[in-house]
């Protein structure tokens, strides 16, 4: 193995012949690593708290991951969270302002982040949880103080300051429009899979377009709005941030996990103890296809659909296939021959799926692109060494480095979502024999997807009015 990489670093000629570059020598199968890595997770109860601990050495810093339910959150609020996770620790406290909050967490620490994450369960679909988080990266021996800091951000920021929340609505809607002008492929793939993906509805609603809509309609009548938008933050706190609906996550070795124990009987101690009266919140996707109008001469084209649905179960071969469609197929025909700066697709462990373009100029004729991977599919071909070189690249995705933050995230996802050790071993064996009969094999998955016939553009005014007949519903983005 180590010859072979030698050997290839060696190599500074471009060959100039097929045969040449056949010559080349190039990694096998029996040389990629069988074995998948395992997670790295002790459950304990501390306090009457399920608390995680990742044990790996980590060089003196924690990682620590405080995890709220929200299930009891209605759904007239659910976008309201992410206001609330840009809010929390960017206004001032009961002692601090928010410069010197800022300043205070930054020499002190890693920093304390908020975030919303939904967690789709590997094995019952349809089933998810969605937890708000608040992050801290610390050194062990600051840790009383991160838990200080956030005790003094859940219950003592200010929330009248309507100055500093004007300032903070404007800047999220300014953020988004730069992010939907720059990354339009993100935001039409996660709006197409809203369609059909309750997950991805949560995540159209805190995050997405319209999450961008409720922050456009807020900045822009602000002095009409702010008055409603404080109360249902402050009603959100109440509902969240509650000791029955809380999970603490620590990375750390087992000096650093010794500290964590008394800080969490005094932090639960503060949680709010109200019980909400709300039944929470139901998302029911609901087909759409619109196309939303920009200025730009470009477009960006998402197909989504759920594979599941039509009664198919996932396989590490569809990472595979994804390493095929994404250097073959649509390479060839949406960038190269189409004209797009990029293309990508994805085929996730629940279902969810999408393949979308990137600066396109084409709008219709990418989405018979994406029809015609069926056929492509189902005509694949490929010799021993093509499928060896695509299976390097899906397992090259799979083996990414992780540092112990990421080792430790990877197994609280493995936990939050039901996944086990024999599911990942499982999905690597799938990938480390994948050949040309699995591969025509996923003609059915990307059929199934293709059916439900369910697309988002986002592109140029002319070019969605041209082809306004593809839409149920067209507006402009901005």
């Amino acid at each position: 193995m180590v010859q072979k990489t030698e050997a290839l670093i060696a190599y500074q000629e471009e060959p100039s012949t097929k045969e040449e570059l056949e010559s080349i020598p190039l990694l096998q199968r029996e040389d990629i690593k069988k074995e998948a890595e395992p997670f790295k997770t002790e459950i304990e109860t501390i306090a009457d708290t399920t608390v995680l601990h990742h044990n790996f050495f980590t060089n003196g810093i924690g990682y620590l991951n405080i995890l709220f339910n929200i299930e009891q959150v209605p759904n007239e609020l659910v976008p309201y969270l992410g206001i609330l996770k840009n809010v929390l620790g960017f206004v001032s406290t009961e002692h601090y302002s928010y410069g010197d909050l800022f300043n205070e967490i930054n020499m002190n620490s890693g920093g304390i982040y908020t975030g919303v994450t939904s967690y789709a369960d590997a094995k019952v679909q349809n089933r998810f949880v969605v937890k708000f988080e608040i992050r801290a990266k610390v050194l062990y021996e600051k840790l009383h103080f991160v838990f200080e800091m956030i005790d003094e951000i859940l219950f003592a920021s200010n929330f009248d300051d309507d100055k500093r929340l004007y300032e903070i609505i404007a800047m999220l809607k300014s953020r988004l429009q730069m992010s939907m002008s720059s990354s339009g492929h993100s935001t039409a793939a996660l709006r197409a899979l809203s369609y059909c993906s309750e997950t991805a509805g949560v995540s159209d609603m805190i995050g997405g377009l319209t999450f961008y809509r409720l922050i456009d309609k807020i900045e822009s009548n602000f002095e009409e709005e702010k008055d409603d938008m404080i109360a249902k933050l402050k009603k959100l706190m109440h509902i969240i941030f509650r000791a029955d609906g809380m999970l603490v996550d620590y990375t750390a070795d087992e000096k650093g996990y010794s500290l964590l124990p008394g800080e969490i009987e005094t932090f639960r101690n503060k949680l709010y103890t109200d019980i909400p009266d709300t039944d929470g919140f139901k998302i029911v996707p609901q087909k759409k296809n619109e196309g939303f109008k920009t200025a730009s001469k470009v477009q960006y084209v998402a197909v989504a659909g759920n594979y599941k649905q039509a009664g198919l179960s996932y396989t590490g071969v569809l990472k595979v296939m994804k390493v095929i469609l994404g250097y073959d197929y649509l390479w060839n025909h949406v960038r190269v021959k189409g004209g797009a700066y990029g293309c990508m697709s994805s085929f996730s462990k629940v279902g969810d799926s999408y393949m979308v373009s990137y600066r396109d100029p084409n709008l219709e004729k990418t989405i018979e692109v994406y029809h015609k991977a069926v056929d492509y599919l189902k005509n694949f071909n490929a010799d021993e060494r093509e499928m060896t070189k695509y299976i390097i690249g899906a397992i090259s995705d799979m083996d990414i480095p992780l540092n112990p933050s990421a080792k430790g995230a990877r197994s609280l996802i493995a936990y939050l979502t039901h996944e086990t050790y024999e599911d990942i071993q499982r999905e690597r064996d799938e990938v480390l024999h994948a050949g040309e009969e699995n591969i025509r094999d996923m003609a059915r998955y990307v059929e199934a997807v293709l059916k439900q016939n369910l697309f988002c553009v986002l592109g140029g005014e002319e070019k969605v009015e041209e082809q306004k007949a593809l839409f149920d519903q067209i507006e402009n983005l901005f």
